[in-house]
């Protein structure tokens, strides 16, 4: 299985976003992901993706947007977009995304993200982007903890998000974790993708039991299916081998139902 760190993750991704260049295949693309989340009898899905990646052929923001939306419409399961900004890009850019995204709210975008990479590109200074987002209507998420210093958690809890993606990283400080728990905010973690990106040395050292058991809300979930090469499935199955009970697995699976974005705040 193949062992990667973050830069190498977001650099391997850019492989895939040479096929996802036109509006139709956007479409197409998260049409086929929710027949494949469907399969899993997942029957609620929240999409993540940079519209801002696809623009090289010519199309606009709102274009990616609603190619992507016209295919999670059509699909079998209710599914909805959380609009990601990058780090490397501009903090004007990204306000302009976070508001053109902010057009769709109510109508399948249901909240707005920051990835990329963590370690060149700090999330403090992207700030305006959440705070046009946020009054547009988004709920907010970002990115942090699969990388750097555990500090980066905490610079994703200054944005007033209410999840973060991933946070493996800031589990290490129990200051974090504490602050984490009584903020209440939700951590979407991804143990195969964790692994892969050397956020965790191994499978069998990744926080998720230790951090359900000291009261943090935690969701499992996939990262890139493609990429990481897994399905929701596997990641259950791995918690459960990490020595998750079934009544733990249970409460994330409650947990991401009631963090999930598409209900009013």
């Amino acid at each position: 299985m193949t062992i990667f760190l973050l830069l190498d993750f977001v650099t391997w991704r850019k492989a895939e976003l040479h096929c996802h260049l036109d509006g139709a295949t956007l479409e197409r693309i998260a049409y086929e992901v929710c027949v494949d989340s469907a399969a899993e009898n997942i029957d609620y899905l929240e999409v993540r993706w940079a519209p801002r990646l696809h623009l090289r052929r010519g199309l606009t923001v709102a274009q990616v947007i609603e190619g992507v939306l016209a295919g999670l419409t059509s699909g079998p399961i209710r599914a909805v977009a959380i609009v990601c900004a990058m780090r490397q890009h501009s903090v004007e850019d990204n306000v302009g995304l976070a508001r053109e995204a902010g057009r769709y709210a109510g109508r399948g975008v249901v909240g707005f993200d920051l990835a990329g990479d963590e370690i060149r590109y700090p999330a403090g200074p992207q700030r305006p982007a959440f705070e046009a987002a946020r009054a547009a209507g988004l709920r907010l998420t970002c990115h942090a903890g699969e990388a750097g210093d555990p500090k980066n958690v905490e610079d994703a809890l200054a944005l007033g998000v209410e999840r973060v993606a991933h946070g493996v990283i800031g589990a290490r400080e129990p200051r974090i974790v504490e602050r984490i728990r009584s903020e209440g905010v939700v951590l979407d973690m991804c143990p195969t993708a964790n692994w892969k990106c050397k956020a965790v040395p191994a499978l069998a050292e990744h926080p998720l039991p230790r951090l359900v058991r000291a009261g943090v809300r935690c969701t499992i979930s996939t990262d890139s299916r493609t990429v990481a090469g897994t399905t929701l499935s596997h990641e259950f199955e791995l918690a459960a081998e990490m020595g998750m009970t079934e009544a733990e697995l249970r409460a994330c699976n409650e947990t991401a139902y009631a963090a999930r974005f598409d209900t009013p705040t």
